[in-house]
This record gives C-alpha cells, sequence and structure tokens, in this order.
C-alpha cells in the first residue's frame, strides 16, 4: 500500500508521463499525486517502471509523476543519456526516436515556462541536444517531428514547435558544414520565447484585439526572454541574436529595436519564419488554426514578402513529402 509523505507541491517538479515510456528503471525516486491531493512514492530510485502499470496511470488520466526538486539535476542527466542512446541506436526505428523526443522536449519546456529557474532551463538545455542531434542526422525522424507537432495556443508547445522547425530549417540552408553550432542554434529556437513566461496571462491569451499599451507589454518578451538567458549563465551568441531578432522586420517596422534588412541576422529570420508559421496553424484565442497550404499561402502573399526567397523557399520543403 501506498504510503503519504508529508511533501509539499514546491519540493517537487512534474514528469511528463509520456517522456518515461522509453526508461526501463526509475531514475530517482518517482511520486504521484493522489485523490486527496498528498503525493505517494509511485517508485523508488532504481524500481522498475512497469509499463502495463504506468499504462493504467495514464488510462485514468494520470499525466505526470513528481521528482523532488533536489534530484532535479540527476534526472536531466539521465534523461539526456538515456535519449542519446536512443537518437543514435541505429536499430530503433525513426519514428520512435521522434516521438520520444518530442514528449521529452514538450515536457521540458512545460516546466521551464511554468518555473524558469536555472534547474529547469538546464533540464530544457540538456533534452535539446539529443533533440537537435536527431533532426540534423535523422532526415526520416525530422520528418515525423514536424508530422507530429501538436498545434496549440500554449506558449511551451509554441516553443517546442517553433525549436523542431527552427533547427530543421537551418539544416536544410546552412547544410551540413561544422560554421554553424547546431546545438547552441537548437537553444535559441526552443527558448525564443522563454519571456512570455513573465507576461501576465490575460494578456497572453486576450481573445480580442490588444490595446497599445498591451502590445507594448507583449513586445516586452523579448527582452525578458535574453534576461532570463543571462541570469542563468545559459546566454549564447546564438540565443542572444535568435531571443532579441526574431521580431525584427526589414522595413524597420519589428521590436524590439527596429532592425533594418541585412541587420537582421539570418538565425533570427528563420526563427521568425518558424514562429508565424506555428503561429497561424495553431488554435488561438483571437483566430481559428489554418491548415498548412494555407498558412504557407498567407505567409508568402503578405507575411513573409521581406525574407530571403531562397530561405522561404527552404521552410516550405519542410512540408512536404
Amino acid at each position: 500500500m501506498e504510503l503519504a509523505e508529508n511533501i509539499s507541491a514546491e519540493e517537487l517538479f512534474s514528469v511528463s508521463i509520456d517522456s518515461l515510456h522509453f526508461i526501463r528503471k526509475a531514475p530517482c525516486d518517482l511520486y504521484r499525486c493522489n485523490r486527496s491531493g498528498e503525493y505517494v512514492l509511485f517508485v523508488a530510485q532504481h524500481g522498475d517502471l512497469v509499463r502495463p502499470v504506468i499504462d493504467r496511470l495514464q488510462f485514468h488520466g494520470t499525466e505526470h509523476l513528481y521528482v523532488r526538486v533536489e534530484d532535479s539535476a540527476f534526472y536531466s542527466q539521465l534523461l539526456r543519456a538515456r535519449l542519446e542512446d536512443l537518437v543514435h541506436n541505429p536499430n530503433v526505428d525513426a519514428a520512435v526516436k521522434a516521438r520520444a523526443v518530442q514528449a521529452a522536449c514538450r515536457d521540458a519546456m512545460r516546466r521551464a515556462f511554468d518555473d524558469p529557474r536555472g534547474p529547469f532551463i538546464k533540464h530544457a538545455c540538456d533534452v535539446i541536444v539529443p533533440t537537435v542531434d536527431l533532426i540534423v542526422n535523422n532526415e526520416q525522424a525530422t520528418k515525423y517531428l514536424v508530422r507530429l507537432t501538436a498545434f496549440d495556443h500554449a506558449t511551451y508547445i509554441h516553443s517546442t514547435n517553433v525549436g523542431i522547425f527552427g533547427v530543421a530549417l537551418a539544416r536544410l540552408f546552412f547544410g551540413s558544414g561544422r560554421s554553424h553550432d547546431m546545438h547552441n542554434l537548437g537553444t535559441g529556437f526552443f527558448l525564443h520565447d522563454l519571456g512570455k513566461c513573465r507576461i501576465p496571462i490575460e494578456i497572453l491569451n486576450k481573445p480580442g484585439p490588444l490595446t497599445t499599451e498591451e502590445r507594448l507589454v507583449i513586445n516586452c518578451h523579448v527582452e525578458e526572454g535574453y534576461n532570463i538567458l543571462a541570469e542563468n549563465g545559459i546566454i549564447t551568441d546564438e540565443a542572444r541574436t535568435i531571443t532579441l531578432e526574431h521580431h525584427e522586420k526589414d522595413d524597420g517596422a519589428g521590436y524590439p529595436h527596429g532592425k533594418l534588412g541585412a541587420d537582421i541576422h539570418p538565425y533570427a529570420r528563420i526563427c521568425r519564419l518558424a514562429d508565424i508559421y506555428e503561429a497561424l496553424t495553431a488554435e488561438r484565442p483571437y483566430h481559428q488554426k489554418r491548415t498548412s497550404f494555407e498558412a504557407l499561402k498567407l505567409m508568402k502573399d503578405k507575411e513573409v514578402t521581406d525574407v530571403d526567397q531562397g530561405l522561404f523557399a527552404q521552410f516550405v520543403r519542410l512540408f512536404l513529402g
């Protein structure tokens, strides 16, 4: 019989059950929340993660288990190691690899946006590494990842999708050379909107048009995202560029600095394409989602007329075949 422990929610962070499907042994003590709202030990460290038991939990509506915050670094390292083993194992199907990294990314991004403290942002960075490796080295898995994207207005899902699209486009556009650090680019693409965690939710999810004052508040997410990364020692040249420039436009009408034309870095242009496409194809409080064809046509005709058409053509390739 499971016994409740005197643990508060602040001492734990949640782990998506989906992200545990490829782990056979518990990396650390895992807890679940019972019907009384108490946390009980589900399986002790190194214990077997019995698949039928986990499947039964999911069937009855349990989406998350919990790990003590002090175990976060260890959990993060083990999860990254397991993902790297999976990604580089030639005997594992590309679709299985894609599902595993997507589940791990969505879980890590959700936690980073819910609580942007150092350990959780670091965990997101750890998960991004094998995800980038998979996109760079496995074209079939990348196609599965693009198809798996779930379009939802939640910021962490948006950021996961933009991360996947951004890395995939950078791989196509820059080729397989080593002149661009794809891991650093991945961090920038996945965490480009982290500053939105400091924007009031009622403004982020407002169903109607934003006032001028609300728009200015939204625009602050760019610099807030940079500040969060810098505060946690995670900023790189790539992340700085992507975070600060992904809303700039060639005509100077973008923000935060109104940059013009060639002053906008190609990394930011890639992120902007992915960002616009994801926003158009997601269900948002202020518009209905569009199909891929409708979104790409609208982008070409109206939204990204200022973008290098060669770059846009490569972006379109992601959704062919």
